[in-house]
């Protein structure tokens, strides 16, 4: 004990790797939510971890109000009712202002130990000021207190970090979101009738948006078109492609070209200068009401033709769309009797994997539709989703999955 009952303080250092272990600990505190938590919970973490090394006496976050800065959250020692520092909302703004940190240098304290001088540091977090996360440490006066002001100057260089990157990853969400809200617009939630025929579709991205797409288009009384595609890649690049694709078949649906042309018209529309290209597979089919259906297979995995005693592919065609403006495709024909079923599909169904890392496959989705002719299209997709779940077992889903089925009455 020193004169006067103060008691001496044993200097801890800044430990080695300061810079990793400061980042570590705002990482994991970083995975919450809301960027209130976070203040705080860095708040208290710091002084739970690193309050040593740091000399943190007391650690707080304030908030904007009656144009004050109040305190919101306080730990550590019941320092902060006895020092004020006095500073308007304008003041703190102006200080703070782009800024990673500013310091209050020179808060005196008075304690039944006697007097001891304390620095405020002042670190931001969170946009427009709107939370600014305070920490108490012995003065910074002196060479170790540099060495701690440079501690200091990381940590809030680390802070705004984590900040910005929660923030971007706020806005990209809000992205997301609206983008979902677009790509699902392009979905038929209610398909529309087409005479002869009973159609039902599902589709159901692995991600906020997906590159799968499908589409029931009546064309006039005795004619209808369907689509179904996959976009390559996954997410927000594929949900663009997927969009685009959209627009461009809306068009060539409103033209009078054969089915060739149009297919033609959409590949040439996803063709980009470059050794990159925009692919995307797809089927593409024109049904009558007397049940034929000419199509254009762009290496998409081919439909299933469910006739009454055998099963068949809708394969006719050519490559991906978006490969080569100059690509040909070649026309399918073919006859539907009463009760036949196309079922149409992304490979996220077939090219799903068990925990045993067994694929689904074409040949057990061939299998699980074979004995349905006849069947309503929405029961064909439930079979079709319970044979898939059955099989993966806890496994999860690593792609977007699409079908349609079209049963001719």
């Amino acid at each position: 004990m020193l004169p006067g009952g103060r008691s001496i303080r044993f200097r801890m250092p800044i430990p080695r790797n300061f810079e990793r272990k400061l980042f570590d600990l705002i990482e994991v505190t970083s995975r919450a939510q809301r960027t209130g938590e976070f203040a705080s919970g860095l708040a208290q973490a710091l002084l739970k971890d690193l309050g040593g090394p740091l000399e943190l006496r007391a650690t707080g976050v304030f908030q904007p109000e009656n144009g004050r800065y109040e305190l919101r959250m306080t730990a550590g020692e019941p320092l902060w009712s006895q020092i004020e520092p006095m500073l308007t909302a304008r003041t703190w703004q102006r200080r703070l202002e782009g800024n990673l940190w500013w310091v209050q240098r020179g808060l005196k304290y008075e304690s039944p130990a006697g007097t001891e001088w304390l620095d405020l540091i002042l670190i931001p977090v969170g946009a427009r000021l709107q939370r600014v996360m305070g920490l108490l440490t012995r003065s910074l006066a002196g060479d170790d207190g540099q060495e701690r002001e440079a501690a200091f100057q990381v940590l809030g260089r680390l802070v705004r970090l984590f900040v910005d990157r929660h923030h971007q990853k706020e806005r990209l969400r809000e992205i997301l979101t609206l983008a979902r809200e677009q790509q699902m617009s392009l979905l038929q939630t209610a398909l529309p009738p087409v005479a002869g025929y009973e159609v039902a579709g599902l589709s159901i991205p692995d991600e906020e948006v997906g590159g799968d797409y499908f589409q029931i288009t009546p064309l006039n009384k005795h004619l209808f078109g369907m689509a179904i595609a996959d976009a390559k890649g996954k997410g927000f690049e594929a949900a663009v492609l997927t969009t685009g694709l959209h627009t461009a078949l809306r068009v060539a649906n409103q033209s009078p070209f054969k089915v060739t042309h149009k297919v033609e018209l959409l590949n040439r529309s996803l063709v980009a200068p470059g050794e990159i290209r925009n692919l995307v597979s797809m089927f593409y089919g024109e049904l009558d009401a007397s049940g034929r259906i000419i199509y254009v297979n762009c290496s998409h995995p081919a439909p299933i033709l469910v006739r009454a005693n055998s099963l068949e592919e809708l394969s006719a065609g050519g490559l991906f769309l978006g490969l080569g403006a100059d690509t040909e495709y070649e026309l399918g024909v073919c006859e539907l009797s009463a009760g036949d079923l196309i079922v149409a599909y992304t490979d996220g169904w077939s090219e799903l994997f068990n925990e045993a890392g067994e694929e689904f496959g074409v040949e057990r989705l061939r299998d699980t539709v074979r004995g349905l002719h006849g069947a309503a299209p929405q029961d064909v997709i439930t079979a079709v989703q319970a044979a898939c779940d059955q099989f993966r077992g806890p496994a999860p889903y690593h792609d977007d999955r699409t079908l349609v089925v079209v049963r001719k009455e």
